[in-house]
């Protein structure tokens, strides 16, 4: 069963970001996408910032100029996401799979890696900037 905000997400960016903006009028907000699939959708644009996406499926997701910063996606799957010019920062990514995802332009300043993450397994170019 999806969460409240696991529905409004999959209605589209334009959608999320409304819901997000007024949920973030009433005080602290932490969108809960724990376990959700979102496999290829458009998430362009969307306010994801602080949200918990652990265990989330965003295989072949279109995350392009998304907001993530501060989003925890321990354990996500993100494999062959367009994350391009995506906002990672301070991102907790400790266990997800990125295989294949395209992070060209993104900033993942302060971002959270396995030990064992391998940039020769993602997509990116020199606007890319790694923690």
């Amino acid at each position: 069963m999806p969460t409240e905000d696991e529905s409004v997400l999959l209605q589209g960016p334009a959608r999320w970001n409304e819901h997000a903006r007024r949920r973030r009028s009433l005080g602290p907000f932490r969108p809960d996408l724990r376990k959700a699939d979102l496999r290829g959708a458009d998430l362009r644009g969307a306010e994801l910032a602080g949200a918990d996406l652990t265990g989330a499926v965003l295989t072949e997701s279109y995350l392009m100029s998304a907001d993530l910063r501060g989003a925890d996606l321990e354990g996500a799957d993100l494999c062959e996401a367009y994350l391009i010019l995506a906002e990672l920062n301070d991102c907790r990514l400790v266990g997800a799979n990125l295989e294949g995802a395209d992070l060209s332009g993104a900033d993942l300043t302060g971002a959270v890696l396995d030990l064992s993450f391998r940039r020769s397994a993602v997509i990116s170019d020199y606007l890319t900037i790694w923690p």
